[in-house]
């Protein structure tokens, strides 16, 4: 994944983190801290929980995590074809 790739993506699921939270609940990071964590995951290939979590929101109706997806997948797809 090139690391353009990486940075909107992890730009786009921390905004859409700290958008997503239920009414009263605080949130545990700020939205600074969740683009570095799913920085560290997409740079390290290891972003399952990311895929997870996407997933669950794509399950909820968020159209914002399909188009997040939808990157995931064009950036997984451009490194298999090389």
């Amino acid at each position: 994944m090139r690391k353009e790739e990486m940075e909107l993506i992890a730009a786009r699921a921390a905004r859409l983190a700290v958008c997503t939270t239920d009414d009263g609940i605080e949130l545990d990071m700020t939205c600074e801290e969740y683009y570095q964590e799913y920085m560290d995951q997409l740079r390290n290939n290891d972003y399952q929980c990311l895929r997870m979590w996407i997933g669950w929101q794509i399950e909820a109706g968020v159209q914002e995590a399909v188009e997040i997806m939808k990157m995931m997948i064009r950036s997984e797809l451009r490194r298999a074809v090389g």
